[in-house]
Formats: structure tokens, sequence, C-alpha cells
């Protein structure tokens, strides 16, 4: 099974097939690719310090691409192409600001940003599609891996292009609002299934040791949501006692500040297990998903 690339010309009937097929495909796989960072945060960076240079980041830099990989419960995925690739048009690598390395590894992983800049789509346009094909109703999960960038990327696609929120917390929140309440972090996940290295693991070195087979191209964003989404499945299928204690809505990274939001007496947001949402998907004939 492969990905379908998706353009200008052929956007609009791809994200009508994405709001058919995620009734049946509850689960969606996100992965995004962008043109590197401005400023690097070192690793052991307070998590205050971390979203100030995400927000930096994401607000002052562009996305390139988007995947996104619909699964079911089972881990089945819609045939002949269960992925999609979404090709942005927004980055102009002669004018626009980019990290010289990520540049040189968007290119050395196939990705042609000029032929993006003649063809691809409006990550505003995009956005708003997104808004009513993708997040417009239905008890979906997303999956992500490491995923705060990702989160930071789709708000601003959904937003318009406004910056990122102001503070760790509101980001949070605006998050859960978006996602549902429904959003797992894969590498989040990984701290607590024995074997795993503790969550320490890139997405590749984590999917050769659950034995996870895809065909496609490495540091693409289609690929590498199929590969996070059939790493969700397969973690759970081997560890659903542990994984079950888990709740959703925390991002590597982030940890601290998610469970805060969640344990704060008023908020009215109470996170459900991911077997709960696995399972009530499948009564209701499966709303979606990375």
């Amino acid at each position: 099974m492969g990905e379908v690339e998706v353009w200008e010309h052929n956007l609009l009937e791809q994200m009508e097939t994405i709001a058919v097929l995620r009734r049946s495909f509850p689960i969606v796989a996100i992965d995004t690719e962008f043109c590197g960072f401005l400023r690097n945060t070192p690793r052991y960076a307070p998590e205050e310090e971390k979203y100030e240079d995400l927000k930096y980041n994401v607000d002052n830099l562009r996305v390139v691409q988007l995947g996104i990989t619909l699964l079911d419960a089972s881990g089945n995925r819609p045939l002949p192409q269960p992925t999609w690739q979404i090709n942005f048009s927004d980055f102009d690598p002669e004018v626009d600001p980019c990290s010289p390395e990520a540049l040189r590894f968007l290119e050395n992983s196939g990705i042609d940003l000029q032929r993006h800049r003649r063809e691809g789509v409006s990550s505003i346009r995009c956005g708003a599609l997104l808004k009513e094909k993708l997040f417009g109703g239905g008890d979906c999960s997303f999956v992500t891996f490491h995923g705060a960038y990702d989160v930071g990327y789709l708000m601003k696609m959904l937003t318009g292009g406004r910056p990122l929120p102001e503070t760790l917390p509101e980001f949070i929140t605006t998050a859960r609002d978006i996602f549902g309440g429904r959003l797992y972090d894969v590498k989040y996940m990984a701290r607590f299934c024995h074997g795993l290295r503790g969550g320490q693991l890139g997405l590749m070195k984590l999917a050769d040791l659950l034995e996870v087979e895809a065909d496609g191209v490495a540091h693409q964003a289609g690929f590498d949501s199929l590969v996070t989404g059939l790493a969700f499945y397969e973690m759970h299928k081997r560890w659903a006692a542990v994984l079950d204690q888990l709740n959703s809505m925390i991002l590597y990274g982030f940890e601290n500040a998610c469970d805060m939001i969640k344990d704060d007496a008023s908020s009215p947001f109470r996170p459900r297990s991911i077997t709960k949402i696995i399972d009530q998907s499948l009564t209701i004939f499966y709303c979606m998903g990375i």
C-alpha cells in the first residue's frame, strides 16, 4: 500500500475522501515536516523555556508537509492507500527563514521544494478544509510521535496562521479543545512499555524494535505518519494492560504542564483511557483517527 500525494489540483477530492473514510477508520496518525529551528532548546530546559522556543519557531517558520494515516482498532487501513501526504506551497527557500541543515535534510529526503512552490497547497486553505473535513465532529483519536511541534503547526493552520498562544497552559488547553482531548504521543507512551528503552528512541528505531514494516521514504510526512500509526497499534496490542492506565493529552517534553491542566479541578476536561476510546469508536462504526 502506498500514499496519496496531495497537491493543489487534487486537494478538494482527497479531503472529501478523508472525510468519508474517517467514519470507518477513527484513528488518525499525523506528522509534519518543516524547515528546521531558529532556536534550538537545550535537552533539559524547563518546560516553559521549551515552549517559548517552540512558539518562536512555529510562529516564524513555515510547514512543508503534513502526513495523515487512517487506521481502525484492529490495525486495518483503507485500501488501496491509507496515507495522505499534503505538500505545502508556503515555504520559499530563497527568502524564508530556515536552518541550512534542515534545508539539506529536506532535500536529501526527496522533498522537491521548487515543485512545492509551483503545485503545493496553501497551509491556510488546507487548515480551513481540515477544520471541516477532519476535525469537524466525530469521536476520533489522534496519534503523534514527539508531537509538540506537529500540534503547533496544525494549530497554526487551523487558526488561519495566527501566532501560537502566549503561554504553555494556554497552548495545552487549545490543543485539548482542537483534538477533543483524544491525542496520544507515542514517544511518551513508549516510556511505559517494557523493552522500548524508556521512550528514548527515535521513531525509526522504535519501529524496528516493534517489528513494524512499512514502505516509503523516511523523514517524509506521509511515511512517518504511517509508521507512527502502526507503532501505536502494535504498542497497544502488546501492552494494553499498561497503556490502559494512561490518559490522553500528554505531550512528550511537556508532561508536567499537561498533568497540571488535567488535574485542575476547575477544568471540565476529563480524559478517557485508550481502550475506552477504541471500544466506543467500534460501537459507532468508527469515526476516524495520526
